[in-house]
C-alpha cells in the first residue's frame, strides 16, 4: 500500500465520532480563523486578489466574506484564503509546520456552502484536515521548511484536498487522487515572506485543494505512489534531510495531533517565529519592571528556520515589519503589544520605534542542532540588559495560546470582537457569535456565511 493511499484510506474509513477536546479545539480554531478572514476583507491585498478576476469568477454560490459577492468555490477560497493570512493574525499548527487553519477553513467553508453542508461536517472535515497536514509534514519537515518551502502552500495544498474530499462525501479511490493531483498543485516559497505574495501563496493553496478535490470527483487520476516515488514529493521537496514516512504514519491519528498538539492561536500580529522572544520580554517586565527608555540590548537565541523568516532587521514597509524580529521586540518595549494597527507603512517609520532596532541582536541556532522531528520544540533564549546592569533571562518553547499557556474563553472571544466589529454590521454581530460559539450545531453553513456577507437578501 502507497503512503497516499494509508492516509486517503483514513481520510475516508475514519468515523466522525470525535472527543469533546478535539471538537471543542477545531471549534476554537475555525471561528479564530474567520474572525481573521474578516479583517483581512478589507486589506489591499484582499481587494486587489478581488480585482483581478473580475470577469472570470462567473456565478457561483459560495461566499466573498466582508463584501457582496459569491463566487465559485475555488475562487472564493482563493480570496478568502488570502484574507486568512494577509494580516499575519491566524493560527500556526506545528505538527505540520503549516499554518493549517488559513488554508482548511477557507477551502472548507467554500466547498460546504457548495453542497449545502452542516457546522458538523464542517467541523469533522476540518479535524481530518488537521491530521493529514500533520501526517505529511512530519513526513517532510522541519528539512521541507529549511530549504524554503512554505508548507501552508505545499503540505497544506495536499492535506486540504483530502479534507474536501472528506467534506463532500468522495469514495476512497477519489480522494487518493484528490490529494495525488493537489500534490501537482503543491507550490510556494519563502522568497515570498515579508511580500504581498506570502498571503496569496496560501489563497492559491485553498483554491487548489478544492480543484483537487473536485478533478478527483470527476474521476481525474493521478498517481498513488506520488508521495514517495522517486521522482515525487519527499524526494523533490523534502529539502536537506526529510524524515520519511514510516514514523508519520505510525502514529496517523493516533493520538489525533490536535489532542496531543492543539493549534497556536496569535496574540500578536506578525510572524509566529518572533512570538516566543517576544512573550519572553512580557514574562520578564512582569517579573522586573522597566520600560523602554532603560534597556541597554536585547540577545536572542532563535532557530535556524526562524531566523530566515525573520530576514528583515530594518524593515522598509508594513509586510516586511510582520517578518522583522527587531521591529516587533521595539512594539513591546514601547506599547507591550503587537497589533494590526502597527502595520501601515506610515507606522513603520514611527522614529521612536526605529530608534530601538538597534538594540536587537539575534543569533541562531544550525539546522543539524535541531530536532529533525516538528513536534519537537527548542526553546528560544532572552538576555535582556539593562542600562542599570541588571541583566535578566528567560526562555519559552512554547508561546502563549498554545496547550503550554492557552488563552482563556475571553480573551478568544475579544479576539474576534476585535476582528469582526470594524468590519461587520454591529446588529448582526450577536447572531454570529453565537454561531462561532458552537459551529458544530449550525445547520446550514450558508447560515453562518450569511452573517459575513453585505448581499441584500441576506438572512438572519
Amino acid at each position: 500500500m502507497t503512503v497516499l493511499e494509508t492516509l486517503a484510506n483514513w481520510c475516508h474509513d475514519r468515523d466522525a465520532v470525535w472527543t469533546e477536546t478535539a471538537l471543542s479545539r477545531a471549534e476554537h480554531a475555525i471561528a479564530d480563523t474567520i474572525a481573521c478572514i474578516v479583517a483581512g476583507s478589507q486589506d489591499a491585498v484582499s481587494k486587489r486578489v478581488i480585482g483581478s478576476l473580475l470577469g472570470w469568477d462567473g456565478a457561483g454560490t459560495s461566499t466573498v466574506i466582508g463584501t457582496s459577492r459569491c463566487s465559485a468555490a475555488p475562487w472564493a477560497a482563493l480570496i478568502n484564503g488570502t484574507a486568512a493570512h494577509v494580516l499575519e493574525i491566524d493560527d500556526n499548527y506545528y505538527p505540520g509546520l503549516t499554518h493549517a487553519s488559513a488554508i482548511l477553513v477557507p477551502a472548507l467553508l467554500a466547498v460546504a456552502e457548495e453542497i449545502d453542508a452542516s457546522g458538523a461536517s464542517l467541523v469533522d472535515a476540518y479535524i481530518v484536515g488537521l491530521e493529514l497536514h500533520a501526517a505529511l509534514g512530519r513526513g517532510v519537515n522541519r528539512s521541507h521548511y529549511f530549504a524554503g518551502w512554505h508548507p501552508t502552500a505545499t503540505v497544506g495544498c495536499i492535506g486540504t484536498a483530502g479534507a474536501c474530499a472528506r467534506l463532500m462525501g468522495l469514495s476512497r479511490e477519489a480522494t487518493l487522487h484528490a490529494m495525488s493531483l493537489a500534490t501537482s498543485m503543491a507550490a510556494g516559497n519563502k522568497a515570498q515572506f515579508g511580500t504581498q505574495a506570502k498571503s496569496v501563496q496560501c489563497g492559491l493553496g485553498a483554491q487548489h485543494a478544492v480543484m483537487a478535490a473536485r478533478l478527483g470527483a470527476a474521476g481525474v487520476q493521478g498517481n498513488p505512489a506520488v508521495l514517495e516515488h522517486p521522482q515525487g514529493f519527499l524526494a523533490l521537496y523534502g529539502g536537506p534531510d526529510p524524515r520519511g514516512w514510516e514514523a508519520p504514519l505510525k502514529i496517523l491519528g493516533n493520538p489525533l495531533a490536535i489532542e496531543e498538539f492543539g493549534l497556536a492561536p496569535k496574540r500578536h500580529a506578525c510572524c509566529g517565529s518572533a512570538h516566543n522572544t517576544l512573550d519572553c520580554i512580557l514574562d520578564l517586565r512582569a517579573q522586573h519592571p522597566f520600560n523602554a527608555d532603560e534597556v541597554r540590548s536585547i540577545e536572542v537565541l532563535i532557530g535556524a528556520s526562524n531566523r530566515r523568516n525573520l530576514q528583515y532587521d530594518n524593515p522598509k514597509d508594513a509586510f516586511q515589519a510582520r517578518f522583522s524580529m527587531h521591529y516587533n521586540v521595539a512594539l513591546i518595549l514601547l506599547y507591550g503589544r503587537v497589533s494590526v494597527s502597527d502595520f501601515t507603512d506610515e507606522a513603520v517609520r514611527r522614529p521612536e520605534v526605529r530608534a530601538l532596532l538597534d538594540l536587537t541582536h539575534i543569533s541562531a541556532r544550525r539546522f543539524d542542532d535541531e530536532p529533525k522531528d516538528p513536534d519537537i520544540r527548542l526553546p528560544h533564549l532572552v538576555k535582556l540588559t539593562l542600562k542599570d546592569g541588571r541583566v535578566l533571562r528567560t526562555e519559552r518553547a512554547y508561546a502563549r495560546g498554545l496547550l503550554q499557556d492557552p488563552f482563556t474563553d475571553a480573551e478568544r472571544a475579544d479576539k474576534i470582537a476585535d476582528c469582526c466589529r470594524p468590519v461587520l454590521p454591529g446588529n448582526r454581530l450577536p447572531a454570529l457569535f453565537d454561531q462561532l460559539r458552537s459551529v458544530r450545531t449550525v445547520a446550514k453553513v450558508r447560515s453562518l456565511m450569511d452573517l459575513l456577507a453585505f448581499r441584500p437578501d441576506r438572512r438572519i
